[in-house]
């Protein structure tokens, strides 16, 4: 349950910081970097969750490693703004563990999906099987992503 978003404090956005850089840090480095008591890390911790400020405490594993090679951004223009339409879109998208990131946009697409894959044989049955078969999508073009140049989840919260 969300409440207001309360205002950070100093301490608040170190440890907002901290968690971002390594969240398997012990509350005692926790408290450490946030400059406050170990036994104030979890009750921040609890009230930054409350408030929707922390969504979630992860691990971030890394997609090459793990075998998934490629990387494709696909810009996807819809046939019209239909309730329909969106619908079916948003609908496939949630259901496609491959779609790593979805945003709408402003401009010629309408939206853009980051897929990450085996392989490019895995990326092409991913389109074919899962975004093609949407009735609502237009029109798409894919990028292959040859290199990252930043790929961070940090947010700036100087």
């Amino acid at each position: 349950m969300k409440h207001e978003t309360p205002s950070l404090d100093d301490a608040d956005r170190k440890l907002l910081r901290a968690l971002q850089r390594d969240a398997s840090l012990s509350q005692g480095d926790l408290a450490e970097q946030a400059g406050v008591s170990a036994s104030l890390v979890s009750r921040r911790i609890a009230r930054l969750k409350e408030a929707g400020v922390l969504r979630a405490v992860v691990g971030l594993v890394d997609a090459k490693s793990a075998g998934l090679t490629c990387a494709a951004i696909i810009r996807v223009r819809l046939r019209d703004h239909s309730a329909e339409n969106v619908r079916a879109f948003r609908d496939v998208v949630q259901r496609m563990e491959e779609a790593t990131l979805c945003v709408m946009l402003t401009g010629e697409a309408d939206y853009l999906v980051k897929i990450v894959a085996r392989d490019l044989p895995h990326f092409q049955e991913i389109v074919q099987s899962k975004l093609l078969r949407c009735k609502g999508i237009a029109h798409m073009e894919s990028s292959i992503v040859l290199e990252y140049l930043k790929d961070t989840t940090e947010l700036p919260l100087d």
